[in-house]
């Protein structure tokens, strides 16, 4: 998993666990400049060990071998700088280092440029930049891969500037290792910018771990089923034991209330994730008029208000 933009100076603050929800994990970083971006690399220790780090304000690479791959694999995380010059600067240093280091190349970040011009909408195309960046990667022999899901990446001013600033560039020889790899763009959630997955093919990761959420606590029906199956416990063993017993009878109900809730909740939720995308992909086809504009800022400012109401407590 790739991160910019942390805006953390001092990256030693940054709770990785939590980013990635076990402590099987390998993790990379670079303080940011200010507010100024800040790279965060994670990876699962099981399947990928780093062996060497290489890393700028604009780009952290880790070397390493990759369960199942015989070649050393090169994972870049990249930042892309604003300046002309310095994305000039940018593309010789990558390509450098692709020429010293030999393995499998993956890069993937945020780039700030794009390739053609529609890959921008109601936003300034720079041809020079463009260049460049289509000769770097013509002179590096990289792949862009094809992107499904939303056409555009980049949302700002209430989604009337869109553009595709976000991609994986991949080395031929990754395809001949994972022949289906392909890209989605994800949904935009709190950031202006979608999340972008490379997928190699579609795991079924078993029935998901149990879950308790602060927003919980406020639907109809939790406080009661809670209570009444705590008071009806009847057990044995030591004290842990004892406690042990009490508490998977407890998580034993909440799991049927939320059988229960969850579809409903399911729902509205489907209703409004569907208005909010309907309305990132009429903002990818013509511009917003007023009414929509303000529809969709009150839509995202809902969705925050929901993330933060349903964080993790267990």
């Amino acid at each position: 998993m790739a991160i910019q933009e942390t805006q953390q100076s001092d990256a030693e603050q940054i709770d990785a666990r939590a980013c990635w929800g076990d402590t099987e994990f390998g993790v990379n970083h670079t303080n940011s400049i200010g507010r100024s971006g800040g790279l965060l690399n994670l990876w699962d220790s099981k399947s990928f060990t780093s062996t060497e780090v290489i890393s700028s304000h604009n780009y952290l690479i880790n070397i390493g071998t990759w369960v199942g791959i015989s070649t050393p694999v090169i994972f870049a995380n990249i930042y892309g700088p604003q300046p002309i010059r310095e994305k000039a600067k940018l593309w010789e240093n990558l390509k450098e280092i692709k020429q010293e280091r030999k393995g499998v190349l993956i890069i993937m970040g945020d780039f700030n440029v794009v390739r053609r011009p529609d890959e921008r909408f109601n936003s300034i195309f720079c041809p020079r930049t463009a260049k460049d960046f289509n000769n770097f990667i013509l002179d590096s022999g990289l792949i862009d891969l094809k992107m499904g899901g939303f056409r555009y990446t980049c949302c700002r001013s209430e989604g009337i500037k869109l553009s595709k600033l976000d991609r994986f560039l991949i080395s031929p020889d990754f395809l001949g290792i994972a022949p289906k790899t392909f890209v989605t763009a994800l949904p935009r959630e709190l950031s202006d910018h979608s999340p972008i997955l490379l997928s190699t093919n579609s795991p079924d990761f078993g029935p998901p771990p149990f879950k308790l959420f602060n927003s919980w606590l406020l639907r109809d029906g939790f406080k009661k089923a809670f209570i009444t199956r705590w008071n009806n416990f009847t057990g044995y063993g030591t004290p842990d034991q004892y406690l042990a017993a009490k508490l998977r009878h407890v998580k034993d109900a909440l799991r049927k209330w939320r059988a229960t809730e969850h579809p409903k909740e399911e729902a509205a939720l489907i209703k409004f994730r569907k208005e909010v995308e309907w309305l990132d992909h009429e903002a990818e086809s013509g511009t917003l008029n007023p009414e929509e504009v303000h529809k969709k800022t009150g839509l995202f400012l809902r969705k925050s208000q929901n993330w933060k109401n349903s964080k993790r407590v267990t």
